[in-house]
């Protein structure tokens, strides 16, 4: 994580700147829905702000728009309408704040607020009311049919009106009183009577022009209405229903609650570029190039629409939700710049340091990202935004000291940020990769030479006589700082080294014997909690290296510590220390999923192989290689590890995926291909069964079954329930196997299959 000091204060307004698997399971118990995958949770992440147009979800959210607050008031009456309270957070309708709004009662006075796009000049350092005087400062609402918010009284009784629209508009007549006003005349309910329970409202919009909007929501009270009496109430949940699946973005890394903690409110819209490039390499494990693409688009638009930088690099993180800022906000003469994290504090808006900064081993997670979507989309932008980004840290990062390597960026905002001197073994672990792919993508030997020279860096810090790596060095690059063993490191190396990796197995151990708390790992060696995104980097590496009794282990407690959301905790408490200048709290997190997701599937997301996205297969080669399977295990009583089909090999568990989808493909009358995916092997096969008959219409459902286990959990289960008992793992890859072997020879399922 980041640590959270050193802030620069930008401006005052509102935030929208600059910016286990269980070791058995009953397929037929109809628990399926119970809990969801890790995919499913990066897909819910990346999606919250998309599904609907955000005027406010919460206090310096992502999703929030309409940013810039204009007061509305009788003449000489503007204390009347006090600032609102947006970090409200008692009894809020959902979430973790609302608005508290107050109007004080003075003689016939009336007031409210206006909820404005606003406009930002370049130069500026705080967003400007619009009254219809700018250009080309509306929002597109178009395909918005309706705006739907929340409201309560505090006491019950308060009269209040809401609406939308009508800035630059005479208020009466609707007519244009300004040369840029909203596309629309003003929308009203008129005087709403409140309750002091929380109650939905609804603005209708149909046959309105929403192609220019400047005043997105605004509400309006007077003394009369109520009685000469001052009034309280509360908003929240405001949104229009308008849908923007299709457009680039970056997922919110953490989702922080309501809290004393500062790390709920910096973290608020944070989206870390490493945890976004693990995400998009998530969606490419499950063959999901649109997500993936989404992402993929949100790096090359980040590099190219910096609000200062033009050289390649990239920042440690940017805003979720809207990608770019909104029209009319304008920074160093350029529009739509990305948007930068930060939050809201008393009337001022802060950056963190480190948020803006760029690290080395950020930038390269980005390029191993954008490589491999390259390979499965051939779009050469992705593949020249990563060069950019790989000549930016050869030209700025490489060094000569020491065991040589590369240095771990530039901390601090623009024009100057400081360089950082200091050398870590995980950005060059990074790096490496990086390098390595866009060798083997371009053939241009710079790559493999400055690879190389990263890999110089990395083996230069393995420490034999312990059988560990070392975190880097100091400011000099030549010093070893020893003061943190970071677990990260010792599976990292083994992961992106692959074939090359055996001599340094001994850092899994050292692992094991200094970071090992309870069922999962700490991340150093002080052992004062479970680091649960390390945990799952931990078990990818006991993957990769064969040790499948461990692997299972610590996928079994990963899938007990999972939410029900499919998301797992950074860390099982709040508070973790790293031996650095960060900690880790106990908030759902998108790394730790995606490395989840990856120990569950064993995909390493530093070397993702080519052929996982829309492979297929017809139902006449599996048919082909069921007959192979079950001639096999006739023989051997066993299965074997894979299966080829037409030059690819599957393992018994994503075999066991195709099976299934081809019983109930072919059951239905669909005779086309099947795509294939990653599924991960189950963690302890078992189960007893009695010999016997499953007929067609018990094996189909168990293939159902089946498949929506494989839906949550990302890997195939221990056994499967049936009339007959448990049947395990084995024995039904065989019994599948036997049903598409008949499908080959006779074009039609079984009747029956024995087992």
């Amino acid at each position: 994580m980041i640590k959270l000091s050193k802030f620069i204060i930008v401006t005052c307004f509102i935030c929208f700147f600059l910016g286990a698997i269980p070791t058995s399971f009953a397929l037929a118990d109809g628990n399926l829905s119970s809990n969801s995958s890790a995919s499913e949770y990066l897909k819910t992440v990346m999606d919250e702000f998309h599904t609907s147009y955000y005027v406010y979800d919460d206090a310096y959210s992502a999703g929030n728009h309409f940013s810039m607050r204009a007061k509305i008031s009788s003449s000489g009456d503007e204390n009347a309408v006090p600032p609102m309270d947006e970090e409200f957070s008692k009894n809020c309708y959902s979430g973790n704040t609302c608005i508290r709004a107050t109007f004080k009662v003075k003689g016939n006075n009336w007031g409210g607020w206006y909820f404005m796009n606003g406009v930002l000049k370049s130069g500026q350092i705080e967003p400007q009311a619009n009254w219809g005087d700018e250009p080309n400062a509306g929002v597109d609402l178009k395909g918005a049919t309706k705006l739907t918010f929340w409201a309560r009284g505090e006491k019950g009784g308060e009269m209040v009106e809401f609406f939308v629209f009508g800035i630059g508009r005479d208020p009466s007549t609707g007519k244009p009183i300004k040369p840029y006003p909203d596309s629309s005349s003003k929308v009203s309910l008129g005087y709403v009577e409140l309750s002091n329970e929380w109650k939905k409202y609804t603005i209708d919009l149909s046959g309105r022009n929403l192609s220019y909007v400047l005043g997105g929501f605004g509400w309006v009270t007077n003394a009369k209405m109520n009685n000469y009496k001052n009034i309280t109430f509360y908003l929240d949940e405001i949104r229009y229903n308008k849908p923007r699946l299709g457009e680039p973005r970056f997922l919110l890394s953490y989702k922080t609650i309501s809290s004393n903690q500062s790390f709920d409110k910096v973290m608020r819209n944070v989206a870390f570029t490493y945890d976004n490039a693990l995400a998009l390499l998530a969606f490419l494990a499950k063959n999901d190039r649109v997500g993936a693409k989404l992402i993929a688009d949100a790096l090359v638009y980040a590099q190219n629409h910096d609000r200062f930088y033009t050289d390649g690099r990239l920042r440690n993180a940017y805003q979720a939700g809207d990608l770019a800022l909104p029209k009319g906000w304008i920074v160093n003469n350029r529009n739509l710049t990305v948007r930068i994290p930060g939050w809201y504090d008393k009337g001022r808006w802060y950056e963190n340091k480190s948020l803006v900064s760029t690290y080395t081993g950020n930038v390269a997670w980005a390029m191993i990202a954008l490589l491999s979507y390259y390979e499965t989309d051939g779009e050469k932008r992705y593949l020249d935004a990563a060069k950019k980004m790989g000549e930016w840290i050869e030209q700025n990062c490489r060094d000569n000291r020491g065991a040589g390597g590369y240095t771990a960026g530039f901390e601090g905002w623009e024009p100057n940020p400081v360089k950082i001197t200091h050398k870590s073994t995980e950005h060059n672990i990074d790096l490496y990769v990086a390098f390595k792919k866009l060798y083997m993508i371009t053939k241009e030997n710079k790559w493999n030479e400055r690879a190389e020279h990263a890999k110089k860096f990395i083996l230069g810090m393995w420490d034999n006589s312990e059988g560990k790596f070392w975190t880097g060095t100091t400011k000099d690059g030549i010093t070893i700082n020893k003061d943190t063993i970071p677990l990260d490191i010792q599976a990292w190396a083994i992961l992106a080294l692959k074939n090359e990796s055996k001599p340094y197995w001994k850092a899994l151990e050292y692992a094991e014997k200094h970071m090992k708390v309870g069922n999962g790992f700490d991340f150093n060696q002080d052992k004062d909690g479970i680091w649960y995104e390390g945990t799952a980097q931990m078990a990818l590496a006991y993957y990769s290296t064969n040790q499948k009794s461990n692997w299972n282990n610590l996928t079994t407690f990963l899938k007990t510590s999972q939410d029900k959301s499919g998301g797992i905790f950074a860390s099982n408490k709040n508070g973790l220390t790293t031996g650095f200048n960060w900690l880790y709290f106990k908030r759902l997190h998108i790394g730790a999923t995606a490395w989840l997701l990856f120990a569950q599937t064993g995909l390493n997301p530093f070397w993702l192989p080519k052929n996982l996205t829309q492979s297929t297969v017809s139902l006449g080669q599996l048919a082909a290689a069921a007959s192979t399977i079950k001639k096999y295990y006739e023989s051997y009583n066993k299965l074997p590890s894979t299966v080829n089909i037409t030059g690819k090999m599957y393992t018994m568990s994503q075999l066991l995926y195709l099976l299934c989808r081809a019983t109930i493909n072919i059951q239905n009358g669909n005779l086309s291909s099947i795509v294939t995916r990653a599924v991960g092997n189950p963690t302890l096969p078992n189960g007893s069964y009695t010999y016997g008959r499953i007929y067609n219409t018990e094996y189909v459902k168990v293939a159902s079954n089946i498949l929506g286990f494989i839906k949550v959990y990302d890997c195939a289960p221990n056994y499967a329930s049936t009339s007959l008992g448990r049947i395990p793992f084995q024995k039904i890859v065989y019994m599948y196997n036997k049903i598409m072997a008949f499908y080959g020879t006779n074009k039609n399922l079984p009747s029956y299959v024995t087992i």
